[in-house]
């Protein structure tokens, strides 16, 4: 089965390309990608993102890309793995759980541990591609990961790091500019990309290792990864992630079957062989959303209407009423003198 990645991962892309000066909802369209009517818990197939790579590559036609679009890559970009890192109890450990959720980071690269008496490495292979994309991809991965690793490790224990990059080694001015680019200095014409940790270093605490808070975002974790990566035969849980990804302009069943790359006649069958339908799937996601948006601010019949892609208000409230028994001012009400 493709392997799936959040839509998160597209937003350094996105602003490399704005940066540049380009448009990049044009690109992402031609792609079948509407951040409009997306949210950032949509998630992608790692071959179309690897298209759109491919597509600015291209497009912007500059060998160091990947530098400009790794070092934009943060602590934050990792959401609730970052969490789970930052709060393990060493390095060593903080290592362990970055291989075992790595479904959950933004990396192009598929992530192993080697530990040895004297060090640590973790290894980033890539996926096969044309070179310019391969070189791409490791320069991103190679200073995305730095700029993680240095959120954790001081300077002083960062000089005891080493690395090395699946890349070729750059020749003349590029090298030169590669390495004003970076403040330390890989191993080029690696087989992958690769930091290794002197044991020593790897074992001592981190500085925000918390036991109690890392158990808590070690439940979270497994959980993001029951929804972001449901079993390959729970049809009904494929379904529900994809819709879950939308927050308008929701997409049909036959767009689904293409995004699980199946047929419409052999999606449709195995939900009902589930005892579902899409309509019902749907249906109960635009009851969440709009229980969810009347939680967190205040939106008239018109502003819910459209968000929930009903083309008229009166069929909104028809299945508010259906949800709920109530219309959104006797909800919003109840839900006010409950909570007095």
């Amino acid at each position: 089965m493709s392997r799936k990645r959040s839509i998160n991962g597209l937003i350094p892309l996105i602003n490399l390309l704005e940066s540049h000066g380009h448009d990049p909802l044009p690109l992402l369209k031609t792609h079948g990608i509407s951040l409009d009517s997306m949210v950032g818990n949509a998630v992608i197939e790692l071959e179309v993102e690897l298209e759109i790579v491919a597509d600015i590559v291209e497009c912007l036609d500059e060998p160091l890309l990947g530098l400009e679009v790794g070092s934009q890559i943060n602590f934050t970009s990792y959401g609730a793995l970052a969490l789970l890192i930052m709060t393990a109890p060493s390095m060593l450990e903080a290592c362990r759980v970055t291989v075992q959720f790595q479904s959950l980071a933004l990396l192009f690269s598929h992530v192993t541990l080697h530990e040895d008496k004297d060090w640590v490495e973790i290894r980033y292979s890539l996926p096969e591609c044309k070179a310019d994309i391969k070189n791409f991809m490791a320069d991103r991965d190679l200073i995305g990961v730095y700029v993680f690793i240095s959120e954790i490790l001081s300077a002083t224990k960062r000089t005891f790091l080493s690395c090395g990059t699946a890349r070729p080694k750059p020749s003349g001015p590029e090298l030169t500019r590669y390495l004003q680019r970076v403040d330390f200095k890989p191993e080029f014409d690696q087989p992958y990309n690769w930091f290794r940790i002197p044991m020593a270093i790897a074992r001592e605490k981190i500085p925000h290792s918390n036991p109690l808070v890392h158990k808590v975002h070690l439940i979270q974790a497994y959980e993001l990864l029951r929804n972001f990566y449901p079993d390959k035969d729970d049809s009904v849980a494929q379904v529900r992630q994809v819709v879950a990804g939308y927050k308008s302009q929701f997409p049909t069943l036959p767009d689904i079957a293409k995004t699980l790359r199946t047929s419409e006649r052999t999606l449709r069958r195995k939900l009902k062989d589930s005892g579902v339908s899409y309509r019902e799937i749907l249906d109960d996601h635009k009851k969440k959303r709009a229980l969810e948006m009347l939680a967190s601010k205040d939106m008239n019949i018109s502003e819910l209407t459209e968000s929930l892609g009903y083309t008229e208000s009166t069929s909104f409230l028809r299945a508010f009423k259906r949800w709920t028994g109530q219309t959104p001012k006797q909800y919003i009400k109840a839900q006010h003198e409950n909570s007095a």
